[in-house]
């Protein structure tokens, strides 16, 4: 499989709205929420208005016919509206999808690598995250050395610290 990455721009928005959703962690076995869950005010604060400044995200698209099949992105919050996984207001916090059948082949791995590293050319302290502890995806944040920082019970926010 190969695949390019370009830049999240504005008119992204419906398309990342769909990678929102699919980044909403299911247990194998439970039914998914309805697509509406991602117009809730906790989540589409992820998105609102894309293109502030700090936003900063990529979309893997496969070479071949620049299907999307993958997008992390990083945004800034405060502490009067935190997302998820907030730390600080100088520590973005980030968010991965990728469609189900092109995971675990290498390409979130790739995906965070890349928005680590733009996270560092920007000057950012490091990034954070929140996860279910039940997700496999922790194993991957895990190698990429983010250490978890705050315990929520049935998931954990995350940091990785530049």
């Amino acid at each position: 499989m190969e695949y390019i990455f370009r830049t999240i721009k504005p008119s992204d928005a419906p398309l990342l709205q769909e990678f929102l959703y699919l980044a909403i962690y299911v247990p194998e076995g439970e039914q998914p929420p309805a697509r509406e869950i991602v117009e809730r005010p906790e989540l589409s604060r992820y998105l609102e208005n894309w293109g502030q400044p700090g936003d900063i995200g990529f979309i893997a698209e496969l070479r071949k016919n620049s299907q999307p099949i993958g997008a992390a992105w990083f945004r800034q919050f405060s502490k009067e509206k935190p997302g998820y996984g907030f730390v600080a207001e100088n520590i973005p916090e980030l968010s991965i999808a990728v469609l189900p059948e092109y995971r675990r082949q290498g390409l979130g791995r790739d995906l965070l690598t890349r928005l680590i590293h733009q996270a560092r050319l920007e000057g950012f302290p490091g990034l954070s995250l929140s996860v279910s502890k039940q997700n496999p995806a922790i194993r991957l944040y895990e190698r990429l050395d983010f250490k978890p920082v705050r315990d929520l019970g049935d998931t954990q926010v995350m940091q990785r610290v530049f």
